[in-house]
């Protein structure tokens, strides 16, 4: 499988030591992740009709999600986009997701924070105000509430990025 090799790759880059060491391994885990999101998303293709009678209005919410959630963070900014009201589209999004309006919006910023606290050595603060907090100590809160770790703690298990600090 076309992920093994990515794995295999991975593991003989990091026991040989060499010029640019990290962004080999940094360019091999984004073609890794760009294989996942592909095979998910394979796999998660309406199989039917059923499936794919999805309400219209959930496609666009997923568009406006990604393209706002750095400055849109309540579900009242997206039913006003969407123009619908916030309890129907809460409705529509529980229906369908099995999450509310607010879980999804919350998830996604989470998702960017991971990623910022994985990949850069970029400040909490700045992570936070890039995702449209005003204050760090906010973003935390928020961070810690859906992660169950804070951002830096996160970071320090898991982030590349580590190693600049």
């Amino acid at each position: 499988m076309e992920l093994e090799l990515i794995i295999q790759q991975l593991k003989t880059e990091m026991q040989n030591p060499a010029l640019a060491q990290y962004e080999l391994l940094i360019a091999y885990l984004k073609i890794f992740l760009i294989n996942a999101s592909r095979i998910k998303v394979e796999q998660n293709a309406p199989k039917n009709m059923a499936d794919s009678e999805q309400p219209f209005i959930l496609k666009t919410l997923k568009d406006t999600i990604e393209e706002h959630y750095k400055t849109k963070h309540s579900p009242s900014d997206y039913a006003g986009l969407l123009n619908i009201s916030t309890k129907a589209l809460n409705r529509i999004s529980k229906t369908h997701f099995n999450k509310t309006l607010t879980n999804l919006i919350a998830e996604r910023i989470i998702i960017e924070a991971k990623r910022e606290l994985y990949l850069t050595a970029k400040s909490v603060k700045i992570i936070a105000y890039e995702l449209g907090f005003n204050d760090e100590f906010y973003f935390s809160r928020f961070f810690k509430n859906n992660a169950a770790v804070s951002p830096q703690l996160y970071r320090e298990s898991v982030g590349f990025a580590k190693g600049e600090l």
